[in-house]
């Protein structure tokens, strides 16, 4: 490590405090492999110096938001040194390397990774949701930008929001859904016709009650976030939606039982399904997905599509029954009144939701009394995310660059 030392400005000018409604870099000095930079009404705070060398996007070094980047990793030698600095600019600080290269940075961009960037930290709910959950016609969704931006908004910070007055044609189902992003094609087709069926292929084409869950867990990649638009429902005959935010419960069984949140967290749990004959998924993956920083990111949850689990795959033999005793737990507040929000889905209201996070259910109905027909259709979550990000730009650019929970991964 280099010895510390302070770097004289190139250039002071004239003070920078009163040139820029933004943060202000006053001073810049070394400190071995790191940079402390003082920021106007801010506390010191440091950056890595061969961090710093690589985020230049000039046209040399190129940029990765287009992802036309020339410099590497390897091209930045661990002992790079800043040989001066130049802070007049208020929108743009002049950095001279100690291989006479030249970077520009802009304030803003330094102080938010030198504090952290921002990770959104999501809004949980129980039966309480029917007082936060967001309601948008499809009307202004269709025909406004503006509308469309706070619906993906509700969608962020919940998980869950609602459409109405939906139109009943077919196609209507992908004319709202395609706001959001490219449809996503499966085995299933672009556009699931969900009807009671005496002959039912799928769990959804009963009549049956169905627990909380999230859709095809057995998949590398589940659907991101589901789009349910009813068109007959058979109302107040049964058939009552029944929503559960998984993070929530995640959030209950870290505070409750720790040691059986820690299993879920860390533990391969299989889950299949499979088609005689057309398909057959199989995949090992977290309950509970988990971020860098510890914070919940995904659910993978589904009673119907577990797989018996290899005890020597998923545990020594001793640790099988934990393992159950875990899923039980998940199960179980899953299904507790407090936790589930309870909505009797009318035609032309459309339920989209975030797969990864909400778990979805329903009471048994009737089909002989209720005639119950739901299109569903999905798009993944990181479309939805870039459309969120994109009209973030234009209506809330402040909300555009924090760290968004990821969902499900293996």
């Amino acid at each position: 490590m280099m010895p510390d030392d302070h770097i004289s400005p190139i250039s002071s000018g004239q003070s920078n405090c009163d040139q820029s409604s933004g943060h202000i870099v006053l001073e810049i000095s070394n400190e071995g492999d790191r940079i402390a930079l003082e920021f106007d009404g801010k506390a010191s705070t440091c950056l890595s110096t061969r961090w710093l060398r690589l985020a230049c996007d000039c046209e040399i070094c190129g940029d990765t938001h287009s992802g036309k980047r020339w410099l590497t990793p390897n091209d930045v030698p661990a002992s790079v040194r800043l040989e001066s600095f130049d802070v007049s600019n208020p929108e743009k600080v002049r950095v001279t390397w100690d291989d006479g290269h030249i970077s520009h940075y802009d304030p803003d961009f330094l102080l938010r990774y030198a504090e952290g960037i921002p990770r959104f930290q999501p809004d949980h709910w129980g039966s309480d949701l029917s007082g936060k959950i967001g309601k948008f016609s499809f009307s202004s969704v269709v025909d406004d930008d503006e509308a469309l931006f706070g619906s993906l908004w509700a969608l962020r910070d919940h998980g869950i929001m609602m459409l109405t007055d939906v139109p009943t044609d077919a196609e209507d189902t992908m004319r709202i859904a395609g706001r959001y992003g490219p449809i996503r094609e499966t085995s299933y087709g672009k556009v699931f016709d969900l009807i009671s069926l005496p002959e039912a292929r799928v769990a959804g084409e009963t009549s049956r009650a169905q627990i909380p869950h999230t859709d095809e867990p057995f998949r590398y990649s589940p659907p991101g976030f589901i789009f349910f638009h009813a068109i007959k429902t058979g109302a107040h005959m049964g058939g009552t939606s029944l929503m559960v935010d998984g993070f929530y419960i995640a959030e209950q069984m870290r505070a409750q039982t720790p040691d059986l949140f820690e299993i879920l967290t860390r533990h391969g749990v299989t889950f299949h399904r499979e088609h005689a004959g057309e398909v057959f998924f199989s995949t090992e993956a977290h309950v509970i997905s988990l971020d860098s920083k510890g914070q919940v990111t995904g659910i993978r949850f589904n009673d119907r599509c577990l797989a018996p689990q290899e005890v020597l795959q998923v545990a020594p033999e001793d640790q099988i029954d934990d393992l159950i005793a875990a899923l039980a737990e998940y199960t179980r507040l899953v299904c507790l009144p407090e936790n589930q929000f309870q909505h009797q889905i009318q035609p032309g209201e459309m339920l989209v939701f975030d797969n990864q996070r909400i778990l979805h259910g329903r009471s048994a109905f009737d089909p002989t009394i209720a005639k119950r027909h739901l299109r569903s259709c999905n798009i993944d979550r990181d479309a939805v995310h870039s459309a969120f990000r994109t009209l973030a730009r234009r209506f809330a650019p402040q909300e555009a660059e924090q760290v968004l929970y990821q969902g499900a991964i293996l």
